[in-house]
């Protein structure tokens, strides 16, 4: 009776440890590390297995093992959100697009977990995480600075991405 009740309050309490976990436990940093930071390299992978305990640090993982060049084989994800980034960069010239992650500033990273279809047309989910790229030598490690507020669509995401940069950058 004793072991039954211990068990199950570890139970109780490894499930309130979980219920606790917030987006804060993500983000390490805030948007207006951006404010100076011009390059950008946008990634979309395919979700993989995420463990709960480190979140963060299982998309920055992800995001460094992804190849700049075969992140386009989600083409349709990746053209979503290159479309409105592009939009951006044409209308503000204030951040420019590049093709490695050792020349971005930062990575915008779109971690694609299913393809949802209504009317005969695909959509694209997951979540948008931005990750301030810190070379190997600095004191500082790579950490994720913003993350979507939820699963959303890729459209979706890059909207509220593009949003949240203009508020730190003081654009209209």
């Amino acid at each position: 009776m004793a072991c039954a009740l211990l068990l199950s309050c570890t139970e109780f309490a490894s499930a309130q440890e979980r219920a606790a976990f917030t987006d804060s436990d993500v983000v390490q940093g805030s948007l207006s590390e951006l404010k100076d930071k011009q390059r950008v390299l946008l990634l979309v992978t395919r979700g993989s297995v995420i463990d709960s305990r480190g979140i963060g640090k299982s998309v920055i993982a992800d995001a460094y093992k992804a190849d700049p060049r075969r992140t386009r084989r989600y083409l349709h994800a990746f053209s979503i959100i290159a479309q409105k980034v592009n939009k951006y960069i044409r209308k503000y010239h204030s951040i420019s697009a590049v093709d490695r992650i050792a020349d971005a500033d930062y990575i915008l990273f779109f971690n694609l977990l299913e393809y949802r279809r209504s009317l005969g047309a695909a959509y694209p989910y997951g979540e948008m995480y931005v990750i301030l790229n810190q070379p190997p030598d600095s004191k500082h490690p790579p950490r994720i600075v913003w993350k979507a507020k939820k699963v959303m669509w890729a459209e979706d995401a890059a909207k509220e991405f593009i949003k949240s940069l203009k508020e730190v950058r003081g654009e209209k």
